[in-house]
């Protein structure tokens, strides 16, 4: 059997989250759904492939993390504090970095699919596209048992104790976002704790402290 297969892109996604820190979780629960669109590859015969796309309510992107740097077998999820195994995640750094969306078909003009409801960042490539089924592909009643047992999240109100004006309004939406569900220590929400009990959460170049009281996050 040959261990290498070779897969080429058929298009690209144009999505409005250009860091990694922009893209949605999961954008059904993040409450953050936003319009993207699926741009396929000219001179391919893909306008023939698409037929019928239209009539579809939901579809399947298979996509390549191309951004997505190395992996482990085990992965800390943004909820999670205990490694899991990545085959038991979605975690996009895995052996073969490919993703699965599912998001709603808004229109088709021409090679450009408009889509609803992606976490995918931008120009993130497309391996193919397939119809979301519903008697096939549904199965509400199956547990993930380790999510099971996270509960539900926090909620935490969010204090804006010093000026913030200068921080980039992306950058403020993205500290109130996390900082809203759980603003405690953990690497991948690149939150730390300092000596004098303060806590600082680092996007990009900023360094934001802040102070946990119940249920109430200040920022100092």
């Amino acid at each position: 059997m040959n261990d290498e297969l070779t897969l080429a892109p058929i298009g690209i996604v144009r999505t409005p989250f250009v860091n990694k820190y922009d893209a949605p979780r999961q954008p059904q629960v993040d409450g953050r759904v936003d319009e993207s669109f699926v741009e396929l590859f000219p001179h391919r015969n893909y306008e023939q492939a698409l037929r019928d796309i239209d009539g579809c309510d939901r579809i399947w992107l298979l996509t390549f993390f191309d951004r997505a740097i190395g992996w482990k077998p085990l992965s800390l999820t943004p909820r999670d504090r205990v490694k899991r195994g990545v085959f038991a995640t979605r975690a996009p750094h895995r052996p073969n970095p490919i993703g699965l969306t599912c998001v709603e078909v808004l229109g088709v003009n021409g090679l450009c699919i408009a889509v609803r409801g992606t976490d995918l960042l931008d120009r993130t490539p497309v391996l193919d596209i397939k119809p979301y089924v519903a008697y096939a592909d549904s199965f509400p009643e199956s547990r993930v048992r380790w999510i099971d047992m996270l509960g539900n999240e926090n909620v935490y109100s969010v204090v804006w104790g010093a000026p913030y004006t200068d921080l980039p309004v992306d950058v403020r939406e993205h500290v109130q976002r996390i900082l809203s569900t759980d603003p405690f220590p953990h690497p991948y929400r690149r939150i730390e704790t300092r000596n004098d009990g303060t806590y600082v959460i680092a996007v990009r170049e900023h360094r934001i402290t802040f102070v946990i009281a119940d249920q109430t996050v200040t920022i100092v």
